[in-house]
């Protein structure tokens, strides 16, 4: 019988392994935040050789998602999925592509109601429909890709 690997817990772990102490609780700071905001929505890890990227969907697509939290070893960025057909009347958005960013100073960034309005532009951008936060699903984990290897659901 062969024995189970480890869980997409310990995998992100050993993910956020490579930066540093800093980035990787200011990361795990903005992960909760994220998930209020997103009731329901999977969690599709990513790796790359320059970041490891969060993707927060209603499926296992992860182009289907409504943003995207990217860890770099110098700094955190919010995707917000939507690119230029979101209202950004503040202009905090940065980058040109259908995926716009902003880099968090901090976690608490996130509870910026102009944060928070772009939340809200994405998720219509992407007709998703969320199940209140105090009804909301579990928010699975999913390893999507690891460099070199296949992915790895949760179970």
């Amino acid at each position: 019988m062969k024995k189970p690997g480890p869980g997409p817990a310990t995998q992100f772990a050993t993910l956020l392994a490579r930066f540093s102490p800093q980035i990787v609780a200011f990361a795990r700071r903005c992960m909760p935040k994220i998930r209020r905001a997103l009731p329901g929505c999977m969690q599709l890890v990513y790796e790359y050789r320059h970041c490891v990227v969060v993707s927060f969907a209603q499926s296992q697509q992860g182009a289907e998602g409504i943003v995207a939290l990217s860890i770099y070893p110098e700094e955190i960025r919010l995707y917000f999925h939507g690119g230029k057909f979101l209202p950004d009347p503040k202009r905090l958005l940065q980058g040109s592509a259908g995926v716009r960013y902003v880099v968090l100073e901090s976690a608490s960034t996130i509870d910026h109601p102009d944060i928070k309005a772009l939340f809200k532009a994405a998720i219509q951008y992407r007709k998703a429909r969320l199940p209140r936060a105090s009804a909301a699903a579990k928010s699975p984990m999913i390893i999507q890709s690891i460099l070199g290897k296949k992915p790895k659901k949760a179970a």
